[in-house]
């Protein structure tokens, strides 16, 4: 029963076993699927199209680092790294001997490495082959003449060496050195003398060991030749070509060199963009403010749907355009058709622009995806929505206001042409009352006149018929008299 129950203990044990390495390998995959994988494709494909560019300048590249199989020793691969800028596209940062402080970092040298050489398979021997190993910018600077009694090597301490960039190595420094493989045990860099010197300056490995997932290093004297890869002291985004073209023109020249027509997602990359024309051109600018030498292309149009700008492979954009003044207003003449391409000046304004004939400069971009946005371009975007928002809001207090006065002018010349209405129609009323009184008051004359030529007219009537009535009467008297004389004399 005993013996039973550890054959099932050895059993279980052996099946727990087997469940933790395959988790463990799970693990490695759902690493290399979401990190390695996505890294090798766009690392090969960087380099696949920047070679349009640097492949006459014996030279591959990326938007960050640059290979070259050119054999050269440490310290004369350090001033080819310092002393160009230009490797069929330039570099305004400069470059120096690479680098490399993570991983990511490693495997893209690593990757870059081998895509120079075609490949993992080496040349000879580990150790025979000078492009088996490629300088990086590792070096030992400090105690390079000490070494411990009887040895034939320097004494190792990481604060003694230094990067091409300044950062000396401690405990949370990254490094690949080359271990043992049964352990994690760190046998390089050895530091061993050979000849008349030590070996004191840092290669990385063309071949990925097993367990690995980037070259390991390894220290050579600074005299042996090898490959060197170059590290873009700020990695490139865009690039500004000052020849004039259309903007159709500078599209396809974008392509041809192996870059892409330059979008800007963000105020930050429009202020990088702003840097990027300082690197082609001083200070100076024309006067005419839309001189062409003035403003440069990028990729972004409303050719599809008008007062709509896009990119031109249909991506919205999505931030706060930054227009010049008055813009963009989308003039059209019959020769040139409509303004539907745009330029950023070289202080940063957006127009739109005629882009089947105007001749300007250009830009391109490295990275298709942009740049990584860190805290400080953050807060600049932040601020600048923030900004556009405050704009927006003064000017529409200011268009309300505008519109409260013109409100309040149109009123008060409503009021009075109401009250000049009313003071006409008053005029008027108070003229047809006086003419009606005038009318009345010549009628009440008239009437006053014929009623007093109708009283004349009487009273000469009157006086006619009493003349009448007092002879008629005075006749009768006489006659009465004449009759009663009569009747006396009769009597």
């Amino acid at each position: 029963m005993l013996l039973l129950l550890i054959v099932l203990f050895a059993v279980a044990s052996a099946i727990s076993l087997t469940e933790e390495e395959e988790q463990e390998v799970k693990l490695e995959e759902m690493i290399r699927n979401a990190i390695w994988t996505p890294l090798i494709e766009n690392t090969r494909d960087e380099l696949s199209r920047l070679d349009k560019s640097t492949e006459q300048f014996s030279a591959h590249a990326t938007c960050g680092f640059s290979v070259h199989a050119d054999l050269s020793d440490y310290e004369t691969a350090k001033q080819k790294c310092e002393n160009s800028s230009w490797i069929g596209f330039p570099t305004p940062g400069g470059r120096k001997l690479a680098s490399l402080h993570s991983e990511l970092e490693n495997k893209i040298a690593t990757l870059m490495f081998q895509y120079a050489y075609g490949g993992e398979e080496l040349e000879g021997t580990r150790y025979e082959g000078a492009s088996n190993w490629a300088w990086i910018g590792l070096e030992k600077v400090k105690k390079t003449e000490a070494r411990p009694e009887g040895a034939a090597k320097l004494v190792w301490m990481q604060e003694d060496w230094e990067w091409t960039d300044g950062t000396t190595l401690d405990h949370s420094s990254y490094g690949n050195w080359m271990t043992r493989r049964t352990s994690d045990e760190q046998i390089q860099p050895d530091m061993l003398k050979v000849e008349d010197d030590y070996q004191t300056a840092a290669t990385i490995f063309r071949k990925v060991l097993e367990g690995d997932s980037s070259g390991v290093w390894d220290d050579k004297v600074k005299s042996a030749l090898h490959p060197y890869i170059c590290k873009f002291n700020v990695p490139v985004h865009y690039i500004v070509f000052p020849e004039l073209k259309t903007w159709h023109e500078a599209k396809s020249d974008c392509e041809r060199r192996g870059f892409y027509f330059a979008k800007i997602r963000n105020k930050a990359e429009n202020d990088l963009l702003v840097e990027a024309v300082k690197t082609v051109y001083d200070d100076h600018r024309y006067d005419k403010k839309f001189h062409h030498e003035n403003w440069v292309w990028i990729g972004a149009t409303d050719l599809k749907d008008s007062g709509e700008f896009e990119f031109y492979d249909g991506e919205p954009i999505k931030f706060s355009i930054p227009w010049a003044k008055n813009q963009h207003d989308n003039k059209k003449t019959k020769e040139q058709g409509s303004q539907d391409y745009v330029a950023v000046s070289r202080w940063g304004e957006w127009d739109d622009s005629y882009g089947n004939d105007w001749n300007r400069p250009y830009a391109c971009q490295c990275n298709p995806h942009g740049v990584a946005i860190n805290k400080e371009m953050e807060e600049a975007n932040a601020a600048w929505e923030i900004e556009v928002l405050r704009k927006d809001e003064v000017k529409k207090r200011l268009s309300d206001e505008k519109e409260d006065e013109r409100r309040k002018r149109k009123q008060e010349k409503a009021s009075k042409k109401a009250a000049k209405k009313a003071e006409k129609a008053e005029r008027k009323q108070n003229k047809a009352t006086k003419k009606a009184e005038r009318k009345k008051e010549k009628a009440a004359k008239k009437k006053a006149k014929k009623d007093q030529k109708t009283a004349k007219k009487n009273a000469k009537k009157e006086q006619k018929v009493a003349k009448k009535n007092a002879k008629k009467e005075q006749k009768a008297a006489k006659k009465n008299a004449k009759k009663e004389q009569k009747a006396a004399k009769k009597n």
